[in-house]
């Protein structure tokens, strides 16, 4: 099991391996996350599981393997009871409609995102807080397509915002398209259909499968997300397979080398096995030795310069411009660099000076607590902003011919999209970089480029920082100039969108960065720490990116 979060790894579409629970047995539960899949799935749906059972079993597994429950139904009472068991997810089932996708969606979603009510046995005996955070970065949704309507309506469901993965239903599929139990070659074209949506909605597909041979197969036809096993038939081909064994009327060499159901520990030191989850297992052992390795690589590519640092910060001076607020708004003060001594009588082996500026002054960082959105987030301050999300991957969109023959230029979805469409979705938890070539403009006064209307300078419009907030899931937003908002991003509606919503979504912002004419589209990874100011709002930071030389 990888170690970062589901959803993460969901947006990445990247293979995920699902257990899916039906029998209602905690202790059946227990044994099968010792097999360490990818996540697992309790179906309460049409499975044994009540509530009590539900919040005990979700207990049991939740830190062995991320959980999804399959809820009964589409509604903010099954949504929401299967979250307050501490589940990792929900899969909602029998969705037709991106209405009723969106509905899902709302259901799984603690405001301002969505209509969850906070509460719950599990998550109010925590810190609530906290959970309420994780909850809105780690909560996984995926809806269920499972009749000819959804099928119809498959491209608006997979490109409904908030969900991560669409999960075709093949069951009740082959039930909606008639003619069962006969199943003929329509129920192939209708998966193959929800899938192709998905992937031009850059949505994980995932199709459910009854054993480890249909998701092998399955997952060669391109579907990320496949369900490997189920208690039932592990349960009941597991007694089967004993009694033919005991009975003479099987094969005891053929039924224990293909055996699938089998605690990997039984095969761990067998020869003759040949399960590709007992390969696939023992790999990924390995890779987990392989980690200080793969560090100490790391670091010799950067020194004999196969990896290529590029320093994307100007350098703070006393004529670095500060943002310009009109009265009656405080302003921030410039950058001031005072000598204290310099190897002389002050201090004779010493150079040093002191410094003083706003925290929002030059190459800079804009923390959530930078914005009134933002302000509730307990780790949205720059010494409580969790470390690991200063390094994160960086897409570089260029604008800079756009930004030339047009100072007020804004970015929108629509050229986002067509980027994509030229160099793939952006990923999940990614910085987006507008390169404008702004950082070119020497002069102070150029570069802020004040007029009578206010600043003339490029930035992204309110619904581009909505669709990537809301649709793509960013770690947060760069550019060269002097702020992550457009120039005339006062009149917006809502005013300074780059501000409002990307910290009120609890995202960063990165202003006043250079060179990025100097990265790749993609392939780039950002190294990004401000100053562990307490209850800082932001802070000056030199930023690093890595990027193959």
């Amino acid at each position: 099991m990888s170690s970062s979060p589901l959803r993460h790894r969901i947006g990445q579409s990247e293979p995920i391996g699902l257990f899916w629970m039906t029998l209602g047995s905690s202790t059946v539960l227990e044994l099968a996350a010792q097999a360490r899949p990818d996540a697992v799935v309790i179906d309460a749906q049409h499975g044994l599981w009540d509530r009590v059972s539900l919040e005990e079993s979700v207990g049991v597994v939740m830190k062995s393997a991320p959980v999804l429950v399959r809820v009964s139904e589409n509604s903010p009472l099954a949504v929401g009871q299967a979250l307050d068991a501490g589940a990792e997810g929900v899969i909602v089932p029998l969705v037709e409609t991106d209405e009723e996708a969106a509905a899902a969606v709302a259901a799984a979603r603690f405001p301002p995102e969505g209509t969850r009510s906070g509460g719950g046995v599990r998550p109010l005996s925590r810190d609530f807080g906290q959970y309420y955070l994780d909850a809105m970065r780690r909560t996984v949704v995926g809806v269920m397509i499972e009749t000819v309507r959804g099928v119809r309506n498959a491209a608006a469901i997979a490109n409904t915002p908030g969900v991560d993965f669409v999960l075709i239903g093949t069951g009740d599929l082959a039930i909606s398209l008639g003619g069962f139990p006969h199943v003929d070659q329509r129920h192939g074209e209708a998966c193959a259909a929800v899938l192709q949506a998905c992937k031009a909605a850059g949505t994980a597909c995932g199709i459910f499968t009854l054993n480890v041979d249909a998701a092998l197969a399955r997952r060669k036809d391109g579907y990320p997300i496949v369900v490997v096993a189920n208690d039932i038939d592990i349960v009941a081909s597991g007694f089967g397979r004993a009694m033919k064994l005991f009975t003479g009327k099987a094969d005891p060499g053929k039924d224990q080398a293909t055996a699938s159901t089998a605690p990997v520990g039984y095969f761990a030191h067998d020869p003759l096995s040949k399960d590709p989850l007992v390969q696939d297992q023992l790999a990924n052992d390995e890779e987990d030795d392989d980690v200080s390795e793969l560090l100490t690589k790391f670091a010799s590519f950067i020194a004999d310069g196969r990896i290529k640092v590029v320093d994307l910060t100007q350098t703070l001076k006393p004529s670095t411009p500060v943002i310009q607020l009109p009265p009656p708004f405080a302003p921030s003060d410039p950058f001031r660099i005072s000598e204290i001594s310099r190897y002389d009588e002050r201090g004779p082996a010493w150079y040093w000076n002191n410094i003083a500026c706003g925290e929002h002054t030059g190459t800079h960082f804009d923390a959530p607590a930078h914005w009134v959105t933002g302000q509730h987030y307990a780790d949205g301050y720059t010494d409580t902003v969790s470390v690991q999300r200063f390094v994160a991957p960086a897409v570089v969109i260029d604008c800079s011919k756009e930004a030339a023959a047009d100072e007020k230029f804004l970015l929108e979805p629509a050229h986002i999209e067509a980027w994509e469409a030229k160099h793939g979705r952006i990923p999940d938890g990614a910085w987006v970089l507008m390169r404008t070539d702004w950082s070119k403009r020497d002069d102070p006064a150029r570069f802020l480029n004040m007029k009578e209307d206010g600043p003339h300078v490029p930035g992204p419009s309110a619904a581009a920082v909505r669709f990537l907030v809301q649709q793509r899931n960013v770690n947060g937003w760069g550019v060269e100039a002097v702020g992550t908002d457009a120039g005339q991003a006062f009149a917006f509606e809502p005013a300074f969108p780059a501000h409002h919503l990307m910290h009120g979504a609890n995202k960063f912002g990165l202003a006043s960065l250079t060179n990025l004419d100097q990265l790749p589209p993609t392939g780039a990874i950002l190294i990004t720490p401000p100053l562990k100011i307490e209850k800082g709002s932001g802070s000056p930071l030199r930023v690093l990116a890595l990027v193959p030389a």
